[in-house]
């Protein structure tokens, strides 16, 4: 898909009017189907609809509890979210600014991973980033049914040996369960449903990354609803 087309007309008032519906407690898939077939969104323009916009109440909520800190702190990773995050970038798949300020992709591998060589590179943007903000520990939580698991962990526990860190990687069966469970230290995710279900600080850490190495301008969907709004 191309950037540009994240800007057409239909798309823009899509976004306008599903943010409507969804301030007014509208069910969100049945809100995303009404604007997506009204205005003919194509998947990735639908996608960005259901991932990138919150109503004003939660995108604030979890705004508030942001920080970009993560020196000397307990992390707690949702390891393939902040990865394939890095990766989908990597493949040149849309990267975007949430209504809530954190970073998301409209890219699905769907638990299957056979980009193995940029992979390695996704963990290695990851430990770079430690290795100049260096976490006190790290705890990866990473998910048992995305192929490759099993060596996926190899990697990264390899990585934390490497770079002297307190930390491991664990496989589990749904790394939300757990992260949700956790009451202290710093939540790395972007994933909604995790972040709405803890009171624990939140660090975007994808999108940190992207801006420190790559110095890239992101599609914003704050700028398009506060420009629709005025």
């Amino acid at each position: 898909m191309d950037y540009n087309s994240l800007h057409s007309g239909a798309f823009r008032s899509g976004i306008l009017d599903y943010f409507y519906l969804i301030n007014r407690n509208y069910p969100e898939r049945g809100s995303l189907k009404l604007v997506g077939d009204r205005y003919r969104l194509n998947r990735d323009q639908r996608t960005i609809l259901y991932r990138g916009v919150t109503s004003e109440e939660k995108a604030d909520q979890r705004r508030k509890r942001l920080s970009t800190d993560i020196a000397g702190k307990h992390l707690i990773i949702d390891g393939y979210n902040v990865l394939f995050t890095l990766l989908n970038y990597r493949l040149g798949r849309i990267i975007f600014i949430s209504n809530d300020h954190i970073v998301r992709d409209a890219g699905s591998l769907h638990g299957r991973l056979k980009e193995d060589i940029m992979f390695r590179e996704s963990v290695d943007l990851l430990f770079v980033y430690f290795k100049h903000n260096r976490p006190g520990s790290v705890h990866f939580y990473i998910d048992s049914p995305v192929s490759q698991s099993v060596y996926h962990k190899q990697i990264i526990d390899e990585q934390i040996l490497l770079a002297g860190l307190t930390g491991t990687c664990e496989i589990v069966k749904s790394p939300d369960q757990h992260i949700k469970k956790e009451t202290e230290g710093i939540i790395i995710t972007s994933d909604s449903v995790i972040i709405d279900k803890t009171d624990n600080q939140i660090v975007d850490l994808s999108h940190l990354i992207l801006k420190s190495r790559f110095k890239i301008a992101l599609f914003d969907l704050n700028e398009i609803l506060n420009d629709l709004q005025q």
